[in-house]
């Protein structure tokens, strides 16, 4: 007697693979650029630009794919939800979004060591150009002066987060041996020393 299989449960999101008994292919959702209208595809299928036009200059376009829209009745690019990135990252999220929440937890370290630095009385400038800063490639600097001016840490506005968090850690250690600001100079700013630190 041939028995029918029941149908998953979990539609076209999952289809089994022959090949490989017991292991499941997974599909991802996508949704039209166009319209919205949602559908499914494979893990990586990517389609064919049916007009050859130049793909848009986003970065976030590889996250895409060329798929027919049942819709908008023709070919259009769709954004392509990574389902399948679930079952081996589960909770910890994708490469993005793990990367997302290192650079926001370094910002809220950045933000709480500089309150602790202006706490102090150390005078904290941010965002400076490659211009604004004395080493044109330095990530931060810091400088004391010889006047009640004091210590002041300058940030470089092409700085990443994760490059002024290291800057800020080498900081406060300069800060706690002021000795290795180096020589004091004087120049149309002043008396002082500083020490600019790189990535």
């Amino acid at each position: 007697m041939r028995r029918h299989l029941a149908r998953s449960h979990l539609g076209s999101a999952v289809s089994r693979d022959h090949s490989a008994p017991g292991n499941q292919r997974f599909r991802n959702r996508a949704l039209c650029c166009i319209c919205g209208q949602l559908r499914t595809v494979g893990q990586y299928y990517r389609g064919k630009n049916p007009s050859n036009e130049p793909m848009p200059d986003d970065p976030g376009v590889r996250w895409c794919a060329w798929l027919r829209c049942e819709h908008c009745r023709e070919v259009t690019l769709h954004a392509v939800l990574a389902d399948n990135l679930n079952h081996r990252w589960g909770s910890a999220g994708c490469d993005r979004e793990r990367s997302n929440r290192l650079r926001d937890r370094s910002r809220r370290r950045i933000q709480r060591r500089l309150a602790g630095f202006a706490a102090e009385g150390i005078a904290v400038i941010e965002k400076l150009s490659s211009e604004e800063m004395q080493v044109d490639s330095a990530t931060l600097e810091v400088v004391e002066y010889d006047d009640p001016r004091g210590m002041e840490i300058r940030i470089s506005a092409a700085a990443t987060p994760e490059q002024v968090l290291h800057g800020i850690e080498v900081a406060e250690d300069v800060i706690d041996e002021p000795d290795r600001l180096g020589a004091w100079m004087r120049t149309d700013r002043g008396r002082w020393r500083g020490l600019a630190l790189r990535a």
